[in-house]
């Protein structure tokens, strides 16, 4: 009985130490369970209610109950000609504005890193626009825009080139909400990019230089297999958000002019609201849901096989 008494631990002998001690043992997950808690409960609830929404039909009279339709409103999607529109639009503003905001965050970051890493100011600088809200962003880019008093069609009066109405005009105006996004974002790619840079290894590249390797060579074969994670993620992240554009176009263009830059979220929202549809605008949320989680699976294991 003495041995087995002093083979037991001291947490065991008091009076709820084994309480005590599961307590330690699980001690992160106890500190992390009431945030994870709040925001299931910010998360599920607001899903839940959403997937409802998709299968009936709302009517904007609260006194009117809300009529099962079933797949009915993703049916609809099919052949609504305005959520083709916007989906085109969303493709395109993606695809070109985050391959420009990575082409210029990566060259960036390669040339602060190799050539200017003490002009700690000038990276600072670079930072700003991504710390502005986006309805700052906007509101000075609709200023800069604008075609009587704006700093652009300035500029373009002294060069002496013809004014443009930028936003309004049917051909620039995709070209003016992508070139608002990409000063946005770019810094945001760029700080992932010098981040991922500076935690590379030097050995490696020390060995290619003493076998002759060219500044290219090292970057192709080098660099780039290196920063392929953080490049996975950032180009991941700005893809995501990218699917979400909103403020940008509805301060800018209002989806104009002729549906030109009309985006997804763009369209949810007048679905909702202008056109008190609330119903359908939940299944075209839920379209963006599902394709932005099949998208991003489908990037990360792309990522994976090139490895």
């Amino acid at each position: 009985m003495v041995g087995s008494a002093s083979g037991m631990s001291t947490a065991q002998l008091r009076p709820g130490g084994a309480v005590e001690l599961w307590a330690e043992r699980h001690l992160r997950v106890l500190m992390l369970a009431p945030t994870v808690l709040i925001l299931l409960g910010l998360t599920i609830f607001p899903s839940i209610y959403m997937f409802y929404a998709a299968v009936h039909k709302i009517s904007p009279n609260p006194n009117v109950p809300w009529d099962f339709v079933g797949p009915g409103n993703f049916v609809r999607l099919l052949s609504d000609q305005q959520f083709h529109v916007a989906l085109l639009n969303t493709t395109l503003f993606t695809v070109v504005a985050v391959t420009v905001e990575f082409l210029l965050g990566l060259g960036l970051a390669l040339l602060l890193d190799k050539y200017l890493r003490r002009l700690t100011f000038l990276k600072t600088m670079l930072m700003i626009p991504m710390m502005l809200p986006p309805i700052a962003v906007a509101i000075t880019w609709k200023l800069i825009y604008e075609p009587q008093f704006g700093v652009l069609n300035e500029i373009m009066y002294r060069l002496g080139l013809p004014l443009q109405a930028w936003a309004g005009d049917v051909d620039l105006a995709m070209v003016s909400i992508i070139v608002a996004d990409v000063w946005q974002w770019t810094p945001f790619i760029f700080l992932l990019m010098l981040a991922g840079l500076a935690s590379l290894p030097v050995e490696p590249y020390e060995a290619a230089a003493l076998d002759g390797a060219s500044s290219w060579r090292q970057f192709w074969d080098l660099t780039l297999p290196f920063l392929k994670p953080v490049i996975a993620i950032a180009l991941l992240l700005r893809v995501m958000d990218a699917l979400r554009l909103f403020d940008l176009v509805f301060i800018l263009t209002g989806g104009g002019p002729a549906d030109r830059t009309k985006v997804l979220s763009l369209y949810i929202y007048q679905v909702a609201y202008r056109f008190a549809d609330p119903g359908y605008a939940a299944a075209i949320s839920l379209f963006v849901l599902f394709a932005t989680i099949i998208l991003s699976t489908w990037f990360m294991k792309r990522m994976r096989l090139a490895d």
